[in-house]
């Protein structure tokens, strides 16, 4: 690898952060996104899915490489942000993906041994800078949670509830209080094959399960083509984002 020219985080201009900042104060702000620090994803985008699955089970060397180098990248290119927004970030955005439709991608050794560690720096980091840190993690990551916990996250993205044991009221049940969420709607049946009336119902019992808070109510991932736009809308006007009739 020493002849391979990876990112730097000098290329980028963080001269502008603090009055973009300034400008959309009004909102949450956030940086980073789904593909900050994903070791799995981005490392697949070159080695490939299967060949990362092998590289975490051996614990590949040149897996691990590749793992320090992003982390490094990620690392310093974030904290040179959030330093720059002068605590006007609130919400440090960082992604992985841990699990399937039916369970977890790897086991619970091989994240503590290969990606709690880094990812508990980014945690800490966000912290720093006194943002809250949420972190992307698509299908059923349900026996990670715990740990995550442990580890300082806030906030857990993509909650896919068609996923195993990833049940809103169970989670509610399991983790209220620990943790918060974001997402729930489902995008692979609700949203998609469900009626009007129904999109509504879920995301009422989301509002009553987290009337004290605890739950950003959204899609549990991006809205598929071909969902109705009478459901998207209905989703969002329960939800309170939007004021417009049907």
């Amino acid at each position: 690898m020493k002849g391979f020219r990876f990112p730097s985080a000098d290329w980028y201009d963080y001269s502008n952060i603090l009055s973009d900042c300034e400008r959309v104060k009004d909102y949450i702000v956030t940086c980073g996104g789904a593909g900050t620090m994903d070791f799995m994803n981005g490392i697949a985008r070159c080695r490939g899915v299967e060949q990362v699955l092998v590289d975490v089970g051996l614990e590949d060397p040149v897996f691990l490489e590749l793992m320090q180098r992003r982390h490094e990248f990620f690392m310093t290119k974030t904290e040179r942000t959030l330093k720059a927004a002068n605590g006007k970030i609130d919400v440090l955005h960082i992604g992985e993906d841990y699990g399937s439709q039916r369970g977890l991608l790897i086991s619970p050794k091989s994240f503590d041994r290969l990606f709690a560690p880094k990812l508990k720096e980014y945690i800490d980091l966000g912290h720093k800078y006194n943002a809250k840190v949420m972190m992307h993690c698509c299908g059923s990551c349900r026996d990670l949670i715990p740990r995550f916990i442990e580890l300082g996250l806030d906030i857990l993205e993509e909650i896919q509830s068609d996923a195993v044991g990833m049940d809103t009221k169970e989670l509610h049940h399991e983790f209220y209080g620990k943790i918060a969420f974001c997402g729930s709607i489902s995008t692979q049946h609700l949203l998609p094959f469900g009626t009007v009336d129904e999109v509504i119902e879920a995301v009422n019992l989301r509002k009553e399960l987290f009337a004290k808070g605890g739950l950003i109510i959204a899609p549990d991932h991006n809205i598929q083509v071909g969902t109705s736009i009478e459901n998207i809308i209905a989703m969002y006007k329960t939800i309170g984002s939007l004021s417009i009739r049907l």
